[in-house]
């Protein structure tokens, strides 16, 4: 049977779609799967072994180019879809290309309609993990019983993905160049694209400047261009020490130097679950709404930190922001406590291998 599997948001909740990839294949190993992605991020997908091909959809593409889609799905003949996010719109796009029986979670009223088959499933207000969410989806339409989609949580426990070798040696190289001599490697990202909480920027800075302290330690700022003002407003109170790679880098790029870091400190955002998947230790930032909550969208990979300020959140859902008495109650997080955790993780870590350009994973 040949599947395409749909995730077309953004990076983080991508990374945390890719396991569903990996159940399919261990339950059903004669299915061919294929996913449809947001544009941009198909180089993500790509690199997962068990998708043979990648497609790109978004609400705001020209009829042209949505024609040309619909044609390239049809081409495909697929016998089923699992939509790992309902989204009105493109279960729309996938019945006008009558590419077989729609698979995806009852969210929506309009989904009861639109989908051929699917699972009861609310998410924002379920208070369960993205990825076992979509874990659970990936079992139902395999036909796995409650018992066997409940093993499937802890059979798959993080997103793994990996680089192109070539990808990897290049980020080696760029490692020996940039970094020459430091046994650590640490990035901080500071933007969350709004999916979180800001960390003042000159937090960031004062944990960037003390960890570029530590013997054999280069640390780099790194941000894209959503990033930019906040990048910016970090660099103002910057070690001279500290680098910064603001917009340097092609996604795939990205994707292979994070690959050859020792830590990654963030908020919550894509480039956190992104290094969690590639393998490196990562310390994320998190505010205890529940929607926003690690135990809603914390990284899952090697020796994965997860800091969350310790106030009682009056909230049942989502964070109120400016409205809530506690806001910004993620500045009480301290700076000594997010240095002390990357310290941990960089003395616990052995450095990684990188004789050759190859670059390996701990975990």
């Amino acid at each position: 049977m040949k599947v395409l599997l749909t995730r077309t948001d953004r990076l983080g909740d991508l990374v945390l779609a890719l396991p569903a990839a990996d159940l399919l294949q261990a339950a059903k190993p004669d299915w061919r799967l294929q996913m449809l992605v947001a544009p941009g991020l198909e180089v993500v997908a790509a690199a997962h072994p068990a998708l043979e091909k990648v497609h790109a959809w978004s609400d705001g593409m020209k009829p042209e180019r949505r024609r040309r889609l619909i044609g390239e799905l049809q081409a495909e003949n697929f016998d089923a879809v699992l939509m790992l996010q309902y989204r009105r719109e493109l279960a729309l796009l996938l019945r006008r290309a009558r590419i077989g029986r729609i698979f995806g979670p009852y969210s929506k009223p309009t989904s009861w309609c639109l989908l051929h088959r699917g699972l009861r499933q609310g998410r924002s207000g379920s208070g369960r993990h993205e990825m076992d969410l979509n874990l659970e989806l990936a079992g139902a339409m395999a036909g796995l019983s409650r018992e066997r989609r409940r093993q499937a949580l802890s059979n798959f426990r993080r997103p793994e993905i990996k680089p192109e070798p070539r990808q990897q040696t290049w980020a080696a190289d760029w490692r020996a160049r940039e970094a020459p001599g430091a046994r650590h490697v640490v990035f901080v990202h500071p933007g969350s694209g709004g999916s979180a909480l800001d960390w003042g920027p000159e937090r960031f800075a004062e944990v960037a400047g003390k960890l570029a302290r530590l013997p054999a330690t280069r640390v780099f700022v790194t941000g894209a261009a959503a990033d930019a003002r906040m990048v910016r407003g970090v660099k103002a109170h910057l070690d001279a020490r500290v680098g910064v790679l603001l917009e340097r880098f092609t996604l795939a790029q990205f994707m292979a130097i994070l690959g050859c870091g020792d830590v990654l400190v963030a908020p919550s955002t894509g480039p956190l679950h992104l290094a969690a998947a590639v393998g490196t230790p990562t310390v994320g930032l998190f505010p205890p709404a529940p929607v926003m909550s690690p135990a809603r969208w914390g990284q899952r990979g090697p020796q994965a930190a997860r800091l969350v300020p310790d106030v009682p959140c009056p909230v049942k859902r989502r964070c109120t922001r400016e409205k809530c008495r506690f806001y910004n109650c993620l500045e009480g997080i301290s700076v000594a406590e997010v240095v002390d955790r990357a310290k941990r993780i960089l003395a616990e870590s052995p450095a990684r291998s990188r004789q050759q350009g190859v670059i390996e994973h701990d975990g």
